[in-house]
């Protein structure tokens, strides 16, 4: 194994699909909160939530281990149709989680729809994975950098993530290209399309951010 190749091997670890969906989230509820009037208390509770609902990511995968008697390695290796599925019925289970929870506590638009792209995205993801092995890597890590981006372009630097992780896929012998690229693509597609509804005010309530912590100052509103 080269240098490079041992380089990618690490990268698609250390930016694994949780981690760079998870790290987005968070981003984006931090994104949110400055927007308001309100103390660190309530970022912490956002936060708090939204890794609470992640958990319920977790629930698809245990449930299989739980029927089949197989361990996390044997359930989660490879980038199969089974894989894919696992991982597109937490995603779904903990964007619907966090997107109800935030309606809950009326905390604002802006979360709910970066949950949505995160569900939307696993649509194509799971449907074209029997047929078509896109890489999960690449949907998965262009979704949060895009729609950061969208959001507020002091967040360009995130898109290095999935750039990197175009070639990446390849090198490692995980992909072919036209399944990374793909990827990309189809991630980017998806978020433009669910964040041009947002920013028209059809995926959230806008001008809605007062929140069960206090009155806050007003809907939040792209930047830069």
């Amino acid at each position: 194994m080269t240098l490079l190749e041992t380089v990618m091997q690490y990268y698609a670890y250390l930016f694994h699909p949780a981690v760079v969906l998870g790290l987005g989230a968070l981003l984006t509820v931090h994104w949110e909160w400055a927007r308001t009037d309100l103390g660190r208390s309530a970022l912490y509770r956002r936060w708090g939530t939204f890794l609470a609902a992640g958990a319920a990511s977790l629930v698809p995968s245990l449930a299989y281990m739980l029927v089949t008697g197989q361990g996390p390695v044997e359930t989660m290796q490879g980038n199969g149709p089974q894989v894919d599925t696992l991982v597109a019925g937490g995603i779904f289970l903990a964007a619907g989680a966090t997107w109800a929870l935030w309606r809950r506590f009326d905390w604002g638009d802006v979360v709910p729809a970066l949950v949505v792209a995160y569900a939307a995205v696993a649509v194509p993801y799971v449907v074209l994975s029997p047929f078509w092995n896109i890489s999960g890597h690449v949907l998965l890590s262009t979704t949060p950098a895009a729609f950061l981006v969208l959001l507020d372009r002091q967040y360009w630097p995130t898109l290095a993530v999935p750039v990197v992780m175009v070639p990446n896929r390849p090198v490692v012998g995980a992909h072919t290209w036209p399944q990374a690229v793909g990827g990309f693509l189809v991630a980017a597609t998806v978020v433009v399309a669910v964040y041009a509804l947002y920013d028209g005010g059809v995926a959230g309530r806008s001008g809605s951010s007062t929140g069960a912590d206090s009155p806050e100052s007003s809907a939040p509103r792209r930047t830069g």
